[in-house]
């Protein structure tokens, strides 16, 4: 519903809100609306809302005044009771577009230092390109900036922090820090903004989750204009901005590392986990090179996500059948079935296969030792036929960034990485060597997995390679400590259901328990589970 009712028929008009934050800005708040263009103003699909964040001064009882004598139908102002700061301000602005029906939402500065004569070109923008977010940007047009009278410090403490963002996030923005900017509520209502800080450097921790979600960004060039307004953001204040835009987007790049995690960047998508067979030392490199020594024919692949290494299995020349809850892109297995191995039997014998990969998998169960056991118990093969291979990957909870966290008092879950908040169990190398043997796996070896720092790293290719070398250095050197993951080869030992099928009867009394009348455990019942792709005959 849009949030202002000009009328029953006209409820569903409006598509864009502009969200106007004003502190103390008595002075500049009616100009402010004064120079928005009359075609803006009146337009039926456009709403504005205003919100005063608990000023001390009359400028919210002169806008609602002078609104008022032009009957402005389409515009509401709010007086906070309590301060919210910049960051907050834009938060109830955001929740107003999201949950009143709004597509695209603008942010105009009250003081008027942003052009309100522009509105209609972010209209325009979106209209046309329908992107995610919308900059204005003072800095894409060479000297613009001076010319409109932005102080040499701010300019170059805007240049520096933006080349510092770039680097780090790729987004290859021209500013980071404009306040002019508009965003589609389909953007917004993805991600949890109201996690983001209330203060200043609010408007980079939403432009860095449009870069985790990859979210499309739209850029133009705008005037810069700087009066009498009160810039609250200034000295010592500047400093502290400043330090805390730089530690915001190292969070975010170590978010994607998955060392350092916030809940701001959460995505429950399966796009969460990247393609990393191409990455020097990463876990799916590691893997494939184990499953090319086994030169399988088949390969199992338990928990395949998007497919990427059930991909390069098939590039190997393997028939690749795939298990997850999510269906991979075409091409990426030969077969797929649907399953939650956390719940369901696994709906394929791994004893069919001369590989089984269970990557990142083993940290999402409730009781990974009872899947275990599961696997070996499932099979109806005989117990002594040449047994799979096993590549198993789990991260390391004793990673020393981890450590350190708990240090300093800190236990964060994410969207990914060792902290992934979907994980129910973690490993040390210890634990993880136990839960093995424990369950009746024979361990080939355990190769610990450094930091993938071309994930930090971007457009740097020689950097990120050095880092990452010196990371597998620290992980081979102390791997309990720098390990990220670790990566194990084993087999698993013949089921007790194998060996007692196999078993040669010497002497069986009358009434005792015979071994051919003892069914399977539950988890080898296959049938039960229909492929979506393909039918289980396919599976041997």
């Amino acid at each position: 519903m849009s949030l202002i009712r000009r009328g029953e028929k006209d409820l569903h008009r409006a598509k864009i809100l502009v969200v106007v934050v004003a502190y103390e800005a008595e002075k500049h708040v009616i100009e402010t609306f004064e120079r928005i263009p009359d075609t803006v103003l009146r337009d039926p699909e456009v709403d504005f809302v205003c919100l005063d964040d608990a000023s001390t001064d009359a400028g919210a009882d002169l806008l609602a005044s002078w609104a008022a004598e032009r009957k402005l139908d389409n515009l509401t102002v709010l007086h906070n009771p309590i301060n919210q700061g910049y960051g907050g301000n834009q938060k109830l602005g955001y929740r107003l577009a999201v949950d009143g029906g709004y597509e695209f939402v603008i942010l105009l500065h009250g003081d008027g230092q942003y052009a309100p004569e522009l509105l209609d070109r972010f209209i325009d923008t979106w209209r046309e390109e329908r992107p995610d977010v919308v900059l204005g940007s003072r800095i894409a047009e060479p000297g613009g900036a001076r010319r409109g009278g932005m102080p040499v410090y701010k300019l170059a403490g805007n240049r520096v922090l933006t080349t510092i963002q770039n680097s780090l996030t790729g987004l290859g923005l021209s500013e980071y820090h404009t306040g002019y900017r508009g965003y589609s509520t389909d953007f917004l209502s993805r991600i949890p903004f109201e996690l983001d800080t209330n203060d200043f450097h609010f408007d980079t921790e939403i432009l860095l989750q449009a870069a985790h979600l990859g979210a499309r960004i739209v850029e133009f060039p705008i005037p810069t204009r700087y009066a009498d307004e009160v810039s609250h953001v200034a000295g010592i204040s500047g400093v502290r901005y400043g330090a805390n835009v730089i530690k915001a987007t190292i969070g975010y790049r170590m978010h994607q590392l998955g060392v350092f995690t916030s809940l701001r960047y959460r995505d429950l998508g399966t796009s969460r986990y990247r393609d990393k067979t191409q990455m020097l030392y990463s876990s799916h490199r590691l893997a494939l090179e184990a499953v090319r020594k086994v030169k399988p024919k088949r390969v199992l692949d338990l928990g395949c996500g998007p497919g990427a290494v059930a991909r390069e299995c098939r590039e190997m020349g393997a028939e690749v059948v795939g298990v997850d809850l999510v269906e991979p892109p075409r091409g990426t297995v030969d077969h797929f079935f649907r399953a939650d191995l956390d719940t369901e039997p696994v709906p394929a014998d791994p004893f069919d296969f001369d590989c089984v990969l269970l990557l990142d998998v083993i940290e999402h169960l409730s009781e990974p030792e009872r899947f275990l056991i599961g696997l070996r118990n499932s099979s109806k093969h005989p117990a002594y036929q040449e047994n799979p291979t096993f590549v198993l990957s789990t991260p390391n909870v004793a990673f020393a960034a981890i450590r350190a966290n708990l240090l300093l008092g800190r236990f964060t879950y994410a969207d990914r990485g060792i902290m992934d908040v979907t994980h129910k169990r973690l490993f040390t190398r210890s634990s993880l060597s136990a839960a093995l043997r424990d369950c009746g796996y024979k361990i080939r070896s355990v190769q610990p997995v450094p930091v993938p720092f071309e994930n930090i790293v971007t457009g740097r290719p020689r950097l990120s390679r050095f880092l990452t070398r010196f990371a597998s250095f620290l992980s081979r050197l102390w791997p309990t400590m720098f390990a990220f993951q670790f990566l194990v080869v084993c087999e698993p030992l013949p089921g007790v259901s194998q060996i007692l099928s196999a078993s040669e009867q010497r002497y069986v009394g009358a009434h005792a328990p015979r071994p051919e009348d003892s069914p399977l455990p539950r988890e080898s019942a296959a049938e039960d589970l229909a492929p979506t792709s393909s039918p289980p005959t396919q599976l041997g």
